[in-house]
């Protein structure tokens, strides 16, 4: 005879083999959760068929604007700053061009330097056709030096004299008529002589070359100038007054020793 478990035995086997409950299995069956990503850059790279729009600019000007906080704005205290600065600026500039004004309205140009580099003597004792000794003629040699940075018109200058213990032994005129800034000129007065008796150590210098005898001159002028200023045209009149001595009157003149002062009249 067939043995036949009983039924209790069977129902023990099937609670044997029955399943695990359903969170147990959840608890098996899910697999463990991956690390959390370091801190780093990650260049994601999406399908272009992802793409569904572009952003619209409006989100760029928030960006912006919230890179960028809005405090340019100029404070009060910024604007006042500016608005004294820029007033000091403006009284230092007026300062100085009224100071400028000033002076070049005020401030007379330069007295020009002379000095005499030369003195020739022509037709000394020389005698007319009437037979009478005729008057010898001068030229002296002049270095004019213009400190000044504006042109001098010499225009209108006549007088010059050449005197021996104020005596007039000569006259003509200043022949410069014009003279550059900051320059330099050479001129030639050509003097002619005075008419009556020359003083007789005039006479002697002339006819002795002995360059021991010492001849003392003084030559004397008076010119009308022009200086023309950026704003204003000076007109002025200098005397000029030079004192020095020659070798001799005849051949081989040499100037020893000089001394020339120029100055505006009043």
């Amino acid at each position: 005879m067939e043995e036949r478990g009983s039924p209790a035995a069977a129902a023990g086997d099937d609670d044997g083999n029955e399943d695990p409950p359903q969170s147990e299995m959840q608890l098996v069956l899910r697999p463990p959760s991956p690390p959390f990503p370091r801190a780093g850059t990650y260049v994601v790279q999406i399908p272009k068929d992802q793409i569904y729009r572009v952003p619209p600019p409006e989100n760029a000007l928030i960006v912006e604007r919230h890179r960028n906080p809005e405090n340019k704005k100029n404070s009060p205290c910024r604007t006042i700053r500016c608005l004294i600065i820029g007033a000091i600026v403006i009284s230092l500039c007026l300062i100085l061009s009224i100071t400028l004004l000033s002076l070049s309205l005020t401030v007379k140009p330069k007295e020009p330097k002379f000095s005499i580099t030369n003195v020739y003597v022509k037709n000394p004792k020389s005698k007319s056709y009437t037979g009478k000794n005729s008057h010898p003629s001068y030229e002296v040699s002049l270095k004019v030096n213009n400190p000044n940075g504006h042109d001098i018109n010499y225009e209108g200058s006549e007088g010059a004299s050449l005197l021996f213990k104020e005596k007039s032994i000569g006259k003509g005129k200043f022949s410069l008529k014009k003279q550059e800034k900051d320059s330099s000129a050479n001129v030639k007065l050509v003097l002619d002589g005075s008419k009556g008796a020359l003083p007789r150590e005039v006479e002697k210098s002339m006819e002795n070359t002995d360059s021991k005898v010492h001849l003392p001159l003084t030559l004397k002028m008076d010119l009308s100038v022009k200086v023309k200023g950026f704003i204003k045209t000076w007109k002025l009149e200098i005397e000029v007054e030079c004192q020095f001595k020659v070798s001799t009157l005849g051949k081989g003149t040499k100037v020893l020793q000089q001394k020339c002062e120029a100055k505006f009249k009043g």
